[in-house]
């Protein structure tokens, strides 16, 4: 895909675990977010991948964190962008909720002399981040004005939904990125949590099962509860290194769903700080 007509450039960070192949194919560019293991500082799918990261959960000492992407950096991010000859850049980030990156780019636009810069809170996590960047690019390569943009990426937001069963809550109670801690705390050994995010861009326990394979079945339920007509839909299972059970699930929705655009996505690093492993969900939206 060329330069659009407005000459915006589409930024999206490495949390959204975006294909390079997708990246490249709607000429996203992909900001990359710091993650750490004590002191040492890995940059997400540069010097640290799932693989790694999920092997360094288990075996580290330290719990990873995550910081956010320096402003400097982002500064010369826009300056490349600059000398491309795009006079806008669209930023779509984590939900605000989860990472200050958004924030923090919002306070320091006015010091950005690259390019002008839209932040955009995409309220969401993985597909319903990525999905939102490809729908922004189809739209601005169409000519559609960058405030008409913006409009429609917030009605986007409106419509995903995500769902997440987590395998175990220590990564939640070390993170502190949920809506509620007493609830987390009351969830006796052994339980499953299901989260949402809410309105709010939080992590938001709306139940919680004994094994994952229950709050799966939770999961579908909300599905079904909440889809009208899914043949309007993208549904995207995403898992933290559990790939079997993701492809499991993705054949169980096909056959119970005839037609329903089914896609699959990695929890990466990032995310997978919140998550843990052996994470698995559901991201639906508006099919693109």
């Amino acid at each position: 895909m060329k330069m659009n007509q407005s000459k915006t450039a589409i930024v999206i960070d490495s949390s959204a675990n975006l294909d390079p192949a997708i990246a490249r194919k709607y000429n996203i560019t992909v900001v990359n977010q710091p993650i750490m293991f004590g002191k040492h500082v890995y940059h997400e799918n540069v010097d640290i991948d799932a693989d790694k990261f999920y092997r360094m959960l288990k075996l580290e000492k330290y719990h990873p964190t995550t910081s956010q992407i320096p402003i400097k950096e982002m500064q010369r991010v826009f300056a490349e962008l600059a000398a491309k000859g795009y006079k806008a850049a669209l930023c779509i980030g984590l939900s605000g909720g989860l990472s200050g990156f958004i924030n923090s780019l919002s306070a320091s636009v006015p010091v950005i002399k690259e390019l002008q810069v839209y932040p955009y809170d995409s309220g969401s996590i993985l597909a319903g981040q990525s999905n939102a960047a490809i729908l922004a690019a189809n739209l601005l390569d169409s000519g559609v004005d960058i405030h008409e943009v913006l409009r429609q990426l917030r009605k986007y937001r409106s419509q995903t939904e995500v769902y997440l069963a987590v395998n175990n809550v220590k990564e939640l109670q070390i993170s502190g990125n949920i809506a509620s801690r007493t609830s987390l705390v009351s969830s006796f050994f052994g339980m499953r949590p299901i989260l949402t995010i809410n309105r709010q861009g939080r992590l938001e326990m709306v139940g919680k099962e004994r094994k994952i394979k229950n709050a799966m079945e939770a999961i579908s339920e909300i599905f079904a509860q909440q889809v009208v007509d899914y043949r309007h839909l993208t549904v995207t299972v995403v898992d933290a290194d559990d790939a079997d059970r993701s492809m499991q699930w993705q054949s169980e929705l096909k056959v119970q769903y005839p037609g329903l655009h089914v896609e699959s996505c990695p929890i990466g690093p990032y995310v997978g700080t919140y998550t843990g492993s052996k994470a698995i969900g559901l991201i639906w939206s508006p099919k693109l």
